[in-house]
């Protein structure tokens, strides 16, 4: 009967991930959770736990065969396959506070959109810090900083500045490879601003008409 449970639970929760995956642009995703078949002849070993045994499988590709999470998955991919869990996670576990460390690696243009996208959905009731390089992502924040090295006589130091709106919009035009003085890459950042910001109040005009 518990196994009878978890593989219905694995079954509809791998589903949903799938689902998740498909908006972060890994279209034709399969995921899975595989559990190892056993026999009365196992029973000594089983505990409180019961005698389940599984593991997650993975394809991105169509036309690719499900293998091993740990074996197929390249890092961009891992990085939205763990955003996907997070968001289908948010609502039944008693994490306040999420951290992705560079989770932008191997994603930009509307993938990067959407992420940043998922970290406002998160963000309604739980909180996120991020650490990223890509300008979708910062943009969607509420509060920035800046991370930067400096060589302070013998000495490498790290420091961690806040940014005002001021500054937070020089660092977007910095990472999205423009100059500050260029009125294209000004226009460009304040786009990205102001798109963030009515995605923001969408969700908040969602949830008071909750």
């Amino acid at each position: 009967k518990m196994t009878a449970l978890r593989e219905q639970a694995g079954k509809d929760f791998c589903g949903r991930v799938e689902q998740e995956l498909k908006t972060l642009n890994i279209k034709n995703a399969q995921f899975c959770a595989e559990f190892e078949p056993y026999s009365e002849e196992d029973a000594s070993r089983a505990s409180t736990d019961g005698l389940d045994r599984m593991r997650f499988l993975f394809s991105a590709n169509k036309g690719e065969p499900l293998k091993p999470l740990n074996k197929v998955i390249s890092g961009g991919e891992m990085s939205r396959l763990m955003l996907a869990i997070k968001t289908k996670m948010s609502d039944v576990n008693a994490i306040s506070t999420y951290l992705f460390d560079e989770i932008d690696a191997g994603i930009s243009g509307n993938t990067a959109k959407t992420v940043a996208e998922k970290f406002a959905d998160i963000a309604r009731d739980k909180q996120i810090l991020a650490v990223s390089h890509l300008a979708q992502i910062s943009a969607m924040a509420d509060n920035n900083f800046l991370i930067c090295k400096r060589e302070k006589g013998e000495k490498t130091q790290t420091e961690i500045l806040p940014l005002d709106e001021n500054g937070k919009k020089r660092e977007l035009i910095r990472l999205l490879g423009g100059d500050e003085n260029s009125g294209a890459a000004n226009t460009l950042a304040e786009e990205l601003l102001a798109g963030c910001k009515k995605y923001k109040q969408s969700l908040r005009s969602s949830d008071l008409q909750e």
